[in-house]
């Protein structure tokens, strides 16, 4: 399998971004992803867009500290609240996230098909321990 340079990495970032931003402006898709009709019809604070990019930047700070700064950036002298987060959040169907998955990461990092498979399967792997070695000269060096 060949490498990929970082300018493949750059084209595929910009081609998923491309497809989100598509998507998220996309009347057909946001209608079929909001539990009732009514939901997202007006243009609040706290739109379509607004709370799926909030969930998608997957922030470990406090809630609210996310909402200001992310409405700070909008430069539009709004904020809103937890509550009002909480409560937009429950209308959006969680097959939206699954359909940008698809869409935006999936069919453009895999529809190649260049990529190793084990039993005819993707192999992913995250290891997230650390081994803590000891203090050596030929660690050191190695």
């Amino acid at each position: 399998m060949e490498k990929h340079t970082l300018v493949d990495e750059n084209d595929k970032a910009t081609r998923s971004i491309s497809i989100i931003r598509e998507l998220l402006n996309d009347d057909k898709f946001k209608k079929e992803h909001r539990t009732a009709s009514k939901f997202f019809s007006r243009n609040l604070k706290l739109n379509f867009v607004a709370v799926i990019l909030l969930i998608l930047q997957k922030s470990i700070k406090p809630l609210q500290l996310v909402l200001n700064e992310f409405f700070k950036k909008l430069d539009n002298g709004t904020s809103v609240t937890k509550s009002a987060f909480t409560q937009a959040r429950r209308h959006l169907k969680p097959e939206a996230f699954i359909i940008l998955n698809q869409k935006a990461v999936v069919d453009v990092c895999y529809a190649e098909g260049n990529f190793l498979k084990i039993w005819g399967f993707r192999l992913l792997v995250i290891d997230g321990s650390k081994i803590y070695l000891p203090e050596s000269p030929e660690i050191k060096d190695e």
